[in-house]
């Protein structure tokens, strides 16, 4: 069922991550609505706005994979890595109780389950 739908599941789960867009454009508001936190150094935007450019850049090739299936284990595969980096990162911080991060713990990791059924043939 998986595989017969990857397509749309690409799509979706890549227009979701791609999402991260937004914290490359406005950090400061970002990071503080979905973590708590106030960034106040210019280092720590600079970094905040790279993470979210380079998480931007997954989603966009989740997309195009989805229309490119030659490369669809590549970009599930670098997704699923940064998935779970991510979800480790949160789960293993006090970020775990900010609502919308464990949000997107639990988006990211309905992702993660997803990719790795298409793999293993479902």
């Amino acid at each position: 069922m998986i595989t017969a739908n990857i397509q749309i599941i690409l799509i979706i789960t890549g227009l979701a991550t791609a999402t991260t867009l937004a914290q490359f454009i406005a950090p400061t508001q970002v990071i503080r609505s979905t973590y708590g936190e106030v960034l106040t150094s210019t280092v720590s935007i600079a970094i905040a706005r790279n993470w979210g450019l380079g998480v931007f850049c997954v989603g966009a090739l989740l997309v195009y994979s989805a229309f490119h299936p030659e490369l669809r284990a590549a970009a599930m595969t670098v997704a699923i890595v940064g998935k779970v980096g991510f979800i480790a990162g949160i789960l293993g911080t006090s970020l775990r109780k900010q609502p919308m991060a464990l949000f997107l713990v639990v988006v990211d990791s309905i992702s993660v389950l997803l990719y790795s059924l298409y793999f293993s043939g479902v």
